[in-house]
């Protein structure tokens, strides 16, 4: 492969969350395996911010274009921030200012992460240059970054849509006309080798859950479309139909943000604060995930949660919502256990089933462990994408 291929990687925030944590992943083997010159524009900062600039060949660039201002990082050319942005302007303005710059470093092809990204790509697109977009939105989410029609006029003008679950695929089709031929569906994935920091023991032992406790628990960020504000209302339903004794983990968000404090005082009211366990988002997700005895998916919509992979590599069995997005594709069959849409009742239901039968989990948690091992191996995925990349890259070489 020639050193000569040039590229350039948008991505919307350098967050913990898993569009980024799965770019990264990706980057890293491209690195790697390819000879690939990488750029990297970040629209936001975040905790993986280093390691993303340890990736970038020859500069990185945050553009924290919310705010109507520039934060402007580039290494060596801090100096640049003043001279090139000296006042506010608005979104399409700083878009332009900034790929006008971009196009006139020649990269052979820019690869977007989320729809966010779509707006930067397309005055690539525009000058003939491939692009890639991967879209890890439905409906929800690509509406709150973009109005409807927008998106009916403008997701044509990128070269291959990468759609990270079948749902996502036949979403843009069938809701925003977009050509099947520039769909490629390729899922999410987690490492090989999942990285646990902590011993089971002495995380429960912190956590004050004994071993009598059998530990339920999602992993999410803290908004209406992952459902996390059921978790409250779910577990009332569990603790009036059960005698078992049971700990709800809620991992994600912060203790002071809103959502987590409206979710306690729900908690409260409800008389259930006892048995729910809010631990605040942070580096070593995995290790909370690995007590898990259940892992709950509450999502409305969501495309392939990477927490529902995780869990999966962690022989964890997994229920979740009918109609709430990519989970369905995976654990449709039998590999776990799916409930009607937002019916509370039933899934209180289907988990007391759970919690009763340590044999159920772990039959659930073995099936979806091979077929995550079978179908969505990391090595056959990364292969896709390295095969889109190439594939326009090759009329270029």
């Amino acid at each position: 492969m020639s050193t000569q291929n040039k590229i350039l990687v948008i991505s919307h925030e350098a967050s913990l969350s898993g569009a980024p944590v799965l770019l990264l992943s990706v980057l890293k083997k491209l690195k790697k395996e390819k000879n690939y010159t990488i750029d990297i524009l970040l629209l936001r900062g975040g905790q993986l911010y280093e390691d993303f600039a340890r990736i970038s060949n020859n500069k990185i660039i945050v553009v924290s274009y919310y705010n109507q201002s520039f934060s402007f990082v580039v290494r060596n050319f801090k100096k640049l921030q003043s001279a090139l942005f000296p006042k506010p302007e608005n979104k399409e303005e700083q878009v332009k200012k900034i790929t006008t710059r971009l196009l006139a470093n020649n990269y052979e092809l820019v690869y977007g992460n989320s729809a966010e990204t779509l707006r930067w790509t397309i005055p690539f697109f525009e000058k003939n240059i491939p692009t890639i977009v991967a879209i890890h939105e439905l409906t929800y989410g690509l509406e709150m970054s973009y109005p409807k029609d927008f998106i009916l006029k403008n997701f044509s003008k990128v070269s291959t849509i990468i759609a990270g679950s079948n749902a996502v695929a036949e979403n843009l089709i069938t809701k925003y006309n977009v050509d099947s031929k520039k769909i490629k569906v390729i899922h999410s994935f987690v490492d090989e080798k999942i990285d646990l920091k902590k011993d089971k023991t002495i995380l429960k032992k912190e956590l004050n859950i004994s071993d009598q406790e059998v530990v339920i628990g999602i992993a999410s960020s803290q908004e209406l479309r992952k459902g996390t504000d059921l978790v409250p209302l779910l577990v009332k339903k569990i603790a009036d139909k059960t005698d078992i004794k049971f700990k709800f983990i809620n991992l994600g968000g912060s203790s002071d943000s809103g959502p987590v404090k409206c979710s306690k005082l729900d908690a409260e009211k409800l008389d259930v604060l006892d048995k729910i366990i809010y631990v605040d988002h942070n580096k070593t997700p995995n290790d909370y995930i690995d007590i898990f005895d259940i892992f709950l998916l509450l999502s409305r919509e969501d495309p392939f949660p990477l927490v529902m992979l995780t869990a999966a590599k962690l022989k964890k069995p997994i229920v979740a919502f009918e109609q709430s997005g990519g989970a369905v594709e995976f654990l449709q069959n039998g590999d776990g256990v799916l409930v009607p849409y937002l019916d509370l009742d039933q899934m209180a239901n289907e988990v007391i089933k759970l919690l009763k039968d340590q044999k159920l989990r772990e039959d659930y948690g073995s099936k979806i462990q091979n077929k995550l091992e079978k179908e969505y191996s990391e090595n056959k995925l990364t292969s896709d994408i390295f095969q889109t990349i190439d594939d326009l890259l090759s009329p270029h070489q």
